[in-house]
């Protein structure tokens, strides 16, 4: 009979200390997840992860760089004018997963109307566990500010992809910027790269 009762005894006590890790270890993927949302916002707040029109010029002739450009807009400011391979997105658990799963050093670039659409969904997209995510600085109006001379024309047709200025021409000089992009070497990294 006593063989049957340390039996229980250690049993139970084996389910408590299961049940003791098991609440352990919620703690903890709750705070790496509270840490993880607050370096995202820090590096938000800090426009760390906000890409001058400008540089996102020279990426777009930087053939080194795997970028995948991401229109947060609506269908009929899309379809007036977007950036040459710039993907109408919608924003749903679909896509989330979907731009997730691309490959880890594909620089995911976000681009709308102003920056704080962007930074919602670039937030939602770190969060998820997606790499290499940035956004336009200043949203679209910030590109159509490198060439003033056409603003008008741009926002008088309806061109999609097809104007000139959707991809600009290797005779284009960007003017000076900082660099935001850190290409991922496969090492862990700050909230852009979010490696962590």
């Amino acid at each position: 009979m006593r063989s049957v009762t340390r039996k229980h005894g250690a049993a139970a006590l084996a389910l408590m200390l299961a049940f003791g890790l098991l609440l352990a270890w919620d703690g903890m993927a709750d705070r790496r997840a509270r840490s993880r949302q607050g370096k995202i916002d820090a590096a938000i707040a800090k426009r760390e992860l906000h890409v001058s029109a400008a540089e996102l010029a020279s990426l777009m002739r930087d053939r080194q760089v795997a970028l995948a450009l991401f229109d947060l807009r609506e269908e009929s400011a899309y379809n007036r004018f977007h950036l040459l391979d710039a993907e109408r997105l919608v924003l749903d658990a679909a896509a989330v997963e979907r731009l997730r799963t691309l490959p880890e050093q594909s620089v995911k670039l976000l681009i709308a109307d102003d920056e704080r659409a962007a930074e919602r969904a670039s937030r939602t997209l770190l969060l998820a566990g997606t790499k290499q995510v940035y956004l336009l600085a200043g949203g679209i109006g910030s590109w159509y500010g490198l060439f003033p001379e056409h603003r008008k024309r741009l926002l008088a047709g309806a061109f999609g992809g097809r104007h000139p200025l959707s991809e600009p021409g290797d005779d284009f000089k960007a003017p000076a910027s900082t660099r935001k992009v850190q290409l991922s070497t496969g090492r862990k990294s700050g909230p852009g790269g979010c490696g962590g």
